[in-house]
């Protein structure tokens, strides 16, 4: 009798932890995305050559903010495809404009501003800890403007 008392126990123990796994591994299930990463444009030194600022190092543009316009959307448009590190680029353009960004948040970009757009030369100056040789531009902080994206 005893015996059998054991096994059912036993029985039941098993079946306790079998549905305790079953259960956390259902509960664990999450979907896995895969992103595939193609490089066809991008050389072997990992910068495009037909990016205007990697062809020549030693441009820099300035660029007027338009309304809804992200930094996000100007570092595409200007350093997209060049093989750059775009949260460098954009840790360099904060660094180049203090004043178009609200507490030097690259998430608060104040509306209608001149925002200067380093060369790559002047970004790397810049990383060294090098004298910047900046360009000043007069930004008019009068926009009440403030665009925030992100979570």
């Amino acid at each position: 009798m005893k015996t059998i008392k054991f096994y059912s126990i036993l029985k039941f123990s098993i079946f306790l932890i079998f549905q305790n796994l079953l259960v956390q591994n259902l509960i664990a299930s999450e979907p896995i995305v895969v992103l595939e990463y193609s490089s066809n444009n991008i050389q072997s030194s990992g910068l495009n050559s037909s990016n205007t600022f990697i062809s020549n190092p030693n441009f820099s543009v300035k660029h007027k903010v338009n309304q809804d316009e992200t930094l996000g959307h100007i570092l595409y448009s200007y350093y997209g495809k060049s093989g750059l590190n775009l949260r460098i680029v954009e840790m360099a353009i904060v660094e180049f404009n203090p004043n178009s960004f609200r507490n030097r948040n690259p998430n608060f970009l104040f509306a209608d501003q001149n925002l200067y757009l380093p060369s790559l030369n002047e970004m790397k100056n810049l990383v060294l800890g090098k004298s910047k040789n900046k360009v000043e531009i007069n930004n008019n902080n009068n926009s009440t403007h403030i665009y925030f994206f992100g979570g």
